[in-house]
């Protein structure tokens, strides 16, 4: 009777499990407002009633899928920059699925979800932030320490969003042009980091 009582639940972890990265999924592909439960439950092979059992909707799988995103990040990010609370220079850009998720939410008018890191309390550029602060000894951020950590944010989330456009822009053609160019950009990225957060600190 034991064995019988686990199935349902392995059944039901593993549909869970296909539903949520089926959304993570389509959260970058379509966006929010165009995601469909259908189409989200044709994407993990379960049936679209199950969004409903489980989540209680799409607003709750959705919800689920973007806090499973933003968990990944945190590690990716963690572990890309070898533990410094200062991201590693384009890491980003190797980053897409979360990347797209939030530019897709943010695009859609869909802040809850966009901001969903700050609700898990695993945002990057927080910790940033909140390490400037506590090198400072501040009791609050202030202006110049919010500008230059949403800077250094906006040209990391820039760069990973735009690089193609970018470099059809600057004519950056050949893929030994393009490492060139991107190591220029890892350069003046982390210059601006150390410079301006040291300066702070």
């Amino acid at each position: 009777m034991h064995d019988l009582d686990k199935t349902p639940k392995r059944a039901r972890a593993t549909s869970e499990e296909k539903l949520i990265n089926a959304a993570a999924d389509l959260l970058g592909k379509v966006g929010p407002r165009a995601m469909s439960v259908r189409a989200i439950a044709d994407r993990a092979g379960v049936n679209h009633g199950l969004v409903h059992h489980y989540f209680e909707g799409k607003e709750g799988l959705l919800r689920a899928a973007m806090t499973r995103l933003v968990h990944e990040h945190a590690e990716f990010a963690k572990k890309q920059s070898g533990g410094s609370p200062v991201p590693a220079p384009l890491a980003l850009a190797n980053d897409q699925r979360y990347l797209r998720a939030v530019v897709r939410s943010v695009l859609d008018g869909e802040m809850e979800l966009a901001q969903m890191e700050l609700t898990a309390g695993v945002s990057v550029p927080r910790g940033v932030l909140r390490h400037v602060v506590n090198a400072r000894q501040l009791q609050s951020a202030d202006a110049e320490t919010k500008a230059i950590v949403t800077i250094g944010m906006a040209m990391e989330m820039g760069w990973a969003a735009l690089e193609p456009f970018l470099f059809a822009v600057a004519e950056v053609i050949d893929d030994d042009e393009k490492e060139r160019v991107r190591q220029y950009a890892r350069g003046f990225r982390k210059t601006f980091a150390e410079r301006n957060l040291h300066e702070l600190m």
